[in-house]
C-alpha cells in the first residue's frame, strides 16, 4: 500500500512540474495574456481538468512558474559560487559570470520574468512575493564590495550598478537571443568589475 502511495505522489509531483514548466514554455512562446489553462494543458499532454487537481487557478499557477524560476536560479547561482574561492571580488565576478551563463541557458526564465514585470497585475504581485529576494543578492553584492572599498555607500551604489548591467543584459538576450554573445559579455563585465573595484 505504502508504494502505491509513494508511486501517486512521485506522478503527482511529475505532472506539478509539468504544467509549471509548460507555463514557463507558454509565457515564453505566446505571453502572459495568452497563456490560458487550455493552452498550458496542450503544451504539457495533459487534460483541462487535471490542471484543476493540482492548480486552482491561472494565477496560481504563474505565482508557481515564478517561485520555480527562482528556486531554480538560486540552486544555480549557489552551486557556481560554491565552487569559487571566498575571497570578495572572486565572489563578485562568480555572481556575474554565472548570471551571464544563466540567461543563455533559460531564455525561457527571461521571458517568463519579463513578462512578469511588464504587466501592471503580475508586477505587483511579484514585489509581494518575490522582490525581497532580488534585494538579498543586490545587498550580497554591496557587501563583498564592502570588504573591498570599506564604504558602504559606495559599496551599494556600485552593487546596484553591477545589478543594472545585468538586467540590460538579460534584456538583450531575451530580445536577440541570436545576437546573444556570452563571450562578449564576459569581457564587458569583467572591465565594468574592475573599474567599481577600484577604491
Amino acid at each position: 500500500m505504502k508504494k502505491v502511495e509513494d508511486m501517486r505522489i512521485k506522478r503527482g509531483d511529475e505532472t506539478r512540474r509539468s504544467l509549471i514548466q509548460a507555463t514557463i514554455s507558454s509565457v515564453a512562446q505566446f505571453g502572459l495574456s495568452a497563456t490560458t489553462l487550455n493552452v498550458v494543458a496542450e503544451i504539457a499532454g495533459v487534460s483541462r481538468a487535471l490542471i484543476g487537481f493540482h492548480f486552482s487557478s491561472k494565477e496560481q499557477l504563474l505565482d508557481a512558474a515564478l517561485e520555480n524560476a527562482h528556486e531554480t536560479y538560486e540552486q544555480s547561482l549557489k552551486a557556481y559560487l560554491a565552487k569559487l574561492d571566498n575571497d570578495p571580488l572572486t565572489q563578485i565576478k562568480g555572481d556575474i559570470t554565472h548570471d551571464l551563463n544563466f540567461a543563455a541557458k533559460h531564455s525561457e526564465l527571461l521571458s517568463l520574468w519579463f513578462a512578469n514585470w511588464g504587466e501592471v497585475r503580475a508586477t505587483k504581485k511579484y514585489r509581494m512575493s518575490l522582490i525581497e529576494i532580488d534585494h538579498k543578492y543586490r545587498d550580497e553584492t554591496a557587501i563583498n564590495f564592502n570588504k573591498l572599498l570599506n564604504n558602504e555607500n559606495e559599496a551599494k551604489a556600485r552593487a546596484k550598478m553591477l545589478d543594472s548591467f545585468i538586467y540590460g543584459v538579460w534584456l538583450d538576450c531575451h530580445i536577440d537571443p541570436e545576437g546573444y554573445s556570452l563571450k562578449e559579455n564576459i569581457v564587458i563585465a569583467e572591465n565594468l568589475i574592475q573599474l567599481l573595484a577600484k577604491c
